[in-house]
Formats: structure tokens, C-alpha cells, sequence
């Protein structure tokens, strides 16, 4: 069974990527709050989700789920307010949109879901504030901008599509919504742009930063200082400043730091301590340190962890208590309780926990209640 799935995974590899942002979750009180996972599912085309126990970090699959998605769905990802949910559909160059049930989290597809996205559509983020969505294509080398409708959560296209370089993996979005960054993966490069506030439109902000070997996930840190990108074909994570007038990157003295094999996504705990990476080929979690002052990345203590088959995806929980990774190989997702001070991950009692076939990208939310 493992076998076969990881045939079917590897299928896939070249095109698919998903996005694990964390949620800060200011401005709401933790008694009317509530943290849920979604991963979804590319086999099984769906998405689950699951609420999260704030005492002990174990996962409850949220009642309906997993919910129907369109074909092979690749990324997930959560506005910062907690009303929508939005999923790459690969296999019908579509993006579905689902209105979240703020008092149980469960996912209820809007009014004319799915939107028609550019061929072989690869991943999806929004900007802070909630008002544009931003999706990777590969057939087109591009990202696409779109609208959010504040009310339904309707996506509708603005301007034209920015140019990457070759198979764009990855789009991420900084804090404060000016700039965005794009993983190219074939021309081992990282793009940068700059959004117009009121349009939404990209513009280049600067040459593509150099990387290392096949560069596919990328994310900013917390206060927006820097950018992070695990790099597939090198056994490396790349960590890059932002200059805050241009948005363009300058690599961070000693970068490329040294990780796990196969490095797949790479998530930022709230307080902006540790960046966690998973292993694809290595089955683990791995813990950095983050140098506050250069953006430096070191291991962390008790830096790895064992995941299950083929993890895909991390993302550490709004309230930065605990960790999640979709294991695609086991079709399961596994849960850490995380150490504010070190940084070490502990395995929550129960976990794995099950989820659909093929579990690729993962996100955590908080949801207001």
C-alpha cells in the first residue's frame, strides 16, 4: 500500500505544491475562538478538516467531513479572518471556495464555486486584509490576481497575470500586504512583487534572488522581515531580507542552511522563533532556530522528529501550542505539542490521525465564534 502510493505521489511531483500559513489570531479573544486543520486530500478530492483540542493539541474531524473539492486538489489556504477556505483544484484548473461555519468549521461551497483559474493551477494565499487572492500557474509560468468579494468570498480576476519563472510553485504573501514572493522551480529563483493596495495588481520588484536546487515552498517570517524557502533538490533551506522600501531580497549571510533530505514546506511559529521544515525523503520535522537580528537559521534543540510516510506539509497552530503535517504516504496527519522556549516537538497522544488519500497541503485557522 505504502508502495503504491508513493508511486502516485511521485506522479504529481513536478506540479503540485500547497501553502501552510499560520493565522495570528489578534483582536480575538481565546474564549470566543476556536483552531481547526485543513488538509486536502489530492486522491480522494476532498478536504478535511478537523477542530483542534487547545488543551491537549489532539485533532476531532469536524462533522461532514472530508468535504467534496474538485479534481486533485493541491492547496489550501484560510483568509485571516476565519470565513472563507480556499482550494487549488490542479485536475480542473479551478479554485473552490467554502464558507466556514464559524461555531463548528465546517466548509459549505459558495455561489458559483469553483472559479475558473489558468491551466495547471499550483497554489493559492491571500493577502492579510482578505481583499485579493493570488494563484500560481504552470502551463502560463504566472500569477493571478483576484478580488475577494468581502461578503461571499466570491474571487473575480484583476488585470493580468504576472510573470514568473519556470514552474511557479509557491506564492506568499508578507504581513502587511505589500509584497509578494513566488518559488520558481525549474529556474531555481524566487520572484518578488510589489501589490498595489488598490488594485492588487503585481508589479516586478526587482530580478528573481538566486536559490538552490529546485526551490518549492516558500513563506515570510512573522514581522516581515524575511523570506524562507525549502529547496527540494538540495537538502537546503534558503533565507533571504527583505528590503522594506522595494521588496526585493538579498540572501542572509550563510544561507543556504543545511536540513533535512528533500525538504518539502516550511512553516513559522507566531512568536517568530523557529521556522519547522518536513523531510519528504526523510520522514521528519526538523526545528531552526531563528537569528532575530540576520535572519540566520540553526538547529534547533532536539531538532527532528520522526512523521509518518511522505510529509508534505507543516503548519504550526495560530496559538503557535502546537504543530501539524499531512503525511501524503500514510494518509494521515500527525500532531506535536510544541515548546515555546526550545522549540522541540512532542508527539500528541493519539496521533497519527486519519484523513483522506493523498493528504498534500495543510493549513491551520482560527476561526471567531
Amino acid at each position: 500500500m505504502r508502495f503504491q502510493t508513493k508511486v502516485a505521489t511521485m506522479l504529481f511531483f513536478s506540479s503540485v505544491l500547497g501553502t501552510a500559513p499560520a493565522f495570528s489570531g489578534e483582536g480575538v479573544s481565546r474564549e470566543s475562538r476556536s483552531e481547526f486543520v485543513y488538509t486536502t486530500n489530492q486522491i480522494s478530492h476532498n478536504v478535511s478538516a478537523y477542530k483542534i483540542d487547545p488543551a491537549s493539541g489532539a485533532l476531532k474531524e469536524v462533522a461532514g467531513s472530508p468535504f467534496a473539492s474538485g479534481k486533485f486538489p493541491i492547496s489550501v489556504t484560510v483568509d485571516h479572518a476565519g470565513h472563507f477556505a480556499y482550494v487549488v483544484n490542479q485536475g480542473s484548473s479551478s479554485v473552490s471556495t467554502y464558507k466556514i461555519d464559524p461555531a463548528t468549521g465546517a466548509l459549505k461551497e459558495i455561489a458559483g464555486s469553483p472559479f475558473k483559474v489558468g491551466a495547471h493551477p499550483l497554489a493559492v494565499t491571500l493577502d492579510p486584509a482578505g481583499k485579493f487572492a493570488y494563484v500560481t500557474a504552470r502551463d502560463s509560468s504566472s500569477v493571478s490576481a483576484f478580488k475577494v468579494n468581502a461578503s461571499t468570498g466570491a474571487l473575480a480576476p484583476v488585470g493580468h497575470p504576472a510573470a514568473t519563472q519556470g514552474n511557479p510553485l509557491s506564492v506568499t504573501i508578507d504581513p502587511k500586504g505589500r509584497f509578494a514572493y513566488v518559488a520558481n522551480y525549474d529556474s531555481n529563483t524566487v520572484s518578488a512583487y510589489k501589490i498595489d493596495p488598490k488594485t492588487g495588481d503585481l508589479a516586478v520588484a526587482g530580478p528573481p534572488a538566486a536559490s538552490d536546487i529546485h526551490p518549492i515552498f516558500a513563506t515570510v517570517d512573522p514581522a516581515g522581515k524575511f523570506v524562507y524557502v525549502t529547496n527540494y533538490g538540495s537538502t537546503t533551506i534558503s533565507a533571504y531580507m527583505i528590503d522594506a522600501a522595494s521588496g526585493g531580497l538579498t540572501p542572509v549571510a550563510g544561507s543556504p542552511f543545511k536540513t533535512g533530505p528533500r525538504p518539502y514546506s516550511v512553516s513559522i511559529d507566531p512568536a517568530d522563533h523557529f521556522a519547522y521544515v518536513v523531510s519528504w525523503s526523510g520522514n521528519t520535522v526538523t526545528a531552526h532556530a531563528i537569528d532575530p537580528r540576520t535572519g540566520a537559521l540553526s538547529p534547533g534543540a532536539g531538532s527532528s522528529i520522526a512523521t509518518e510516510w511522505y510529509p508534505y506539509a507543516v503548519s504550526v497552530a495560530p496559538s503557535g501550542r502546537f504543530a501539524y503535517v499531512a503525511n501524503n504516504g500514510d494518509n494521515d496527519v500527525s500532531a506535536y505539542a510544541v515548546n515555546p522556549k526550545t522549540g522541540t516537538l512532542t508527539l500528541v497522544a493519539g496521533s497519527p490521525f486519519i484523513s483522506g488519500k493523498g493528504p498534500y497541503s495543510l493549513t491551520t485557522a482560527v476561526v471567531a465564534h
